[in-house]
């Protein structure tokens, strides 16, 4: 099972990128920020005093199921989309990003799911250094902060301090995992990154079926 880990922080392009690079390699992507979107929005509710409870958010989970499919969400079985961009979401998502229990059990549906998937390219922002450590390829996206900010104007300023608030947290900080390939996607065509990237993913193949024991 070769698993393409690509991580970096907001509006540096990694879905669109994920994406491509998946069509290139012709395997399943996961977009594994989706279900932190989707856990902002149906924990929304049980916030107190912008604190989560660990009963409350066991319940929420014992009793909801998610599901990212690709670059779409859903919530039971209901899709959601646009909701997941709103106000609302935004403000909240690093703080429930955050909160250890959140991310003990999406960490579970994460493996869950790309285990299920086999051979995929995952985005993220722990997927090399956290979620899925032996990918076969890593990659870590990284972007001008104006650029970024253009690629999401509905969240502006916003982005920059949820990427800050998210290098710091405790428990899975955004980072560059060790061993990750560092790639800037301020101004290539994506068309000849995600070429590169390809080459570089069957580079790392090659390498590890030669150190894989006969």
């Amino acid at each position: 099972m070769a698993i393409v880990a690509i991580d970096g922080p907001g509006g540096s392009g990694k879905s669109t990128i994920a994406s491509r690079l998946a069509e290139r390699l012709a395997v399943p992507m996961l977009s594994t920020g989706l279900f932190f979107r989707v856990a902002a929005w149906g924990l929304a509710p049980v916030l107190s005093e912008d604190r989560l409870e660990p009963g409350s958010v066991e319940d929420w989970f014992d009793h909801h199921r998610i599901t990212v499919k690709g670059d779409r969400a859903l919530l039971d079985d209901g899709y959601l989309g646009e909701e997941l961009r709103l106000p609302m979401v935004q403000q909240i998502l690093s703080l429930v990003a955050a909160d250890s229990t959140v991310r003990r059990r999406i960490l579970e549906l994460e493996r869950a799911q790309i285990s299920s998937l086999g051979s995929c390219v995952v985005e993220g922002r722990d997927i090399g250094s956290v979620v899925w450590p032996e990918a076969i390829c890593k990659f870590y996206l990284v972007a001008r902060q104006q650029i970024r900010i253009e690629r999401r104007p509905e969240e502006g300023l916003e982005l920059i301090d949820r990427d800050r608030k998210d290098s710091v947290r405790r428990d899975a900080p955004l980072r560059m995992a060790r061993d990750a390939f560092l790639v800037d996607n301020s101004d290539e065509p994506i068309e000849v990154l995600v070429e590169r990237m390809a080459r570089l993913v069957a580079l790392q193949s090659e390498r590890a079926s030669v150190e894989a024991p006969s």
